[in-house]
């Protein structure tokens, strides 16, 4: 049944890659993903020796540029064929991981159609979207979490974070989950028994996982950065990375800071005013700056460091709170993955869903980042589902088509109706925080992935949905699987 869902999923996606061709051939709205061309002029800059930052608005890897090189070598639809082959491994992944997680073969298809054949998803791979690239490279670390393999886990999340940086939001719950596990591993007792551990031995086992997957993701991170530094300068880390912490969009922007970003683009005393240069990253600079840190004695550094304080402009913070958007992000991250890090998909899920609606841009490829992780506790959701939880997800719904409809009046219509927008953003937020909360309410946390990646590691779990619970003695007694 999973084989002829993968192969129907492969069919549409075949149909809708053909039809995307006749509709950029012979209508006037195009098919095809405005960043797709983004990335084959920067293949086609790399493939003629240059650099792809030679395409203005590129803003990627270098690394995604290298890997659509086909497009310019082979054919121009290459790039959406790979990522619509991702999309179908994507599919197997989910399949994979629902069931070693327990899941029963219907459980099973159900999470797997929830992403092969969601509109959101099959859409925005077949137009050229090339997010899920690190949705395959993120489940696959799961996977080998889950497996304890840690190693290649590092790697696929290093990797992914090269290609696009928000995955490094995970870092902090990783590190917890690792050490949690580190923890209980030491443990000769069964699993489901509970054994104190001090404090000290918690941090030390964070310390060591922290820095065993931090220096081989990292490793990896530094690598590529130093290799692509080397090749195209600052440019790289300025269009790669810093731009998207200065990024600042006015238009098809879902975020609660849409409005304080369109006045800041036009001046709040009406007057026109261009986008302040983002900042630019020099490492003379910074090698300069720490080592003028560490000639000062502290004194004069916590001095100065209290006049910096003094310095900031509360009331032009207060007039662009985008400025601090960062602030409620790193907060709600933290609380989440202190309290959720056991249970590291469902961790990964909220923690997405939160950071996509209080970015400071938010756009609907953006939901795809948790979309993917979706599908990963459905099966720990009671079926059919509550009431509350279809009504948050028919709120989140309606509530982004709500804001369609005043983006369609400004943006199409040219009617000015930016608070329109605003409000129906502030709504928008306001449907994911619902989502978020019926969705912790109602997902079944009695078997996290902290204890089951513990019995697939000692070699206790087994097939067909079932988990083996230890009821007997771990040296030799008798042991009796319990169906989870």
């Amino acid at each position: 049944q999973l084989q002829k869902l993968l192969w129907a999923a492969a069919l549409l996606r075949g149909f809708l890659l053909l039809f995307g061709e006749v509709q950029d051939r012979c209508m006037r709205v195009k098919y095809t993903d405005v960043d797709y061309l983004v990335f084959t002029d920067a293949a086609r800059f790399v493939a003629h020796g240059g650099s792809p930052y030679e395409r203005s608005t590129y803003r990627y890897s270098p690394l995604l540029a290298y890997i659509l090189l086909p497009n310019i070598w082979v054919t121009s639809s290459f790039g959406k064929v790979l990522f619509s082959v991702c999309d179908i491994v994507v599919g197997w992944l989910i399949a994979r991981f629902v069931h070693l997680q327990g899941a029963s073969p219907q459980a099973t298809i159900t999470a797997t159609i929830l992403w092969l054949f969601n509109p959101w998803t099959f859409t925005i791979s077949t137009r050229g979207s090339c997010d899920v690239l690190v949705v395959v490279l993120l489940l696959s670390m799961l996977l080998c979490l889950h497996k304890g393999a840690t190693a290649l886990a590092a790697v696929a999340y290093g990797l992914a974070v090269h290609l696009r940086i928000y995955p490094i939001i995970y870092a902090p719950a990783i590190v917890l989950f690792l050490a949690a596990r580190a923890v209980r591993l030491r443990q000769p007792s069964p699993v489901g028994s509970a054994v104190k551990f001090s404090l000290a031995d918690k941090l030390v086992h964070i310390i060591i996982q922290g820095l065993r997957f931090g220096l081989l993701s990292g490793s990896l991170f530094v690598g590529f950065h130093c290799l692509f530094s080397h090749m195209y300068g600052e440019k790289y880390t300025q269009e790669a990375f810093l731009h998207h912490l200065t990024r600042k969009d006015h238009r098809h922007n879902f975020s609660i800071y849409y409005y304080s970003i369109y006045l800041s683009y036009d001046g709040l005393d009406g007057s026109s005013a261009a986008p302040a240069a983002p900042p630019t990253l020099s490492t003379e600079a910074a090698l300069a700056f720490m080592s003028t840190l560490a000639s000062k004695p502290k004194g004069q550094l916590l001095q100065e460091a209290m006049q910096a304080l003094h310095s900031i402009d509360l009331c032009r913070l207060l007039q662009q709170p985008a400025h601090a958007a960062f602030l409620p992000q790193i907060m709600i991250l933290v609380a989440m993955s202190l309290k959720l890090h056991e249970d590291l998909p469902l961790c990964c899920l909220l923690q997405t869903i939160c950071f996509v609606a209080f970015n400071k841009v938010c756009t609907a490829q953006y939901f795809v980042w948790w979309m993917c992780l979706l599908p990963l506790v459905m099966p720990r959701m009671p079926w059919p589902p509550p009431p509350s939880l279809l009504k948050a997800a028919t709120f989140w719904a309606a509530m982004q088509l709500h804001w369609l409809a005043w983006a369609y009046l400004l943006e199409f219509q040219g009617l000015p109706v930016h608070l329109g927008v605003w409000f129906a953003s502030l709504l928008f937020l306001v449907s994911n925080v619902v989502l978020v909360v019926q969705l912790l309410r109602h997902v079944d946390k009695s078997s996290s992935f902290l204890t089951r990646s513990l019995f697939a590691i000692r070699g206790s779990g087994s097939s067909e949905g079932t988990l083996g619970l230890c009821t007997g003695d771990e040296d030799g007694g008798e042991q009796k699987p319990k169906q989870l």
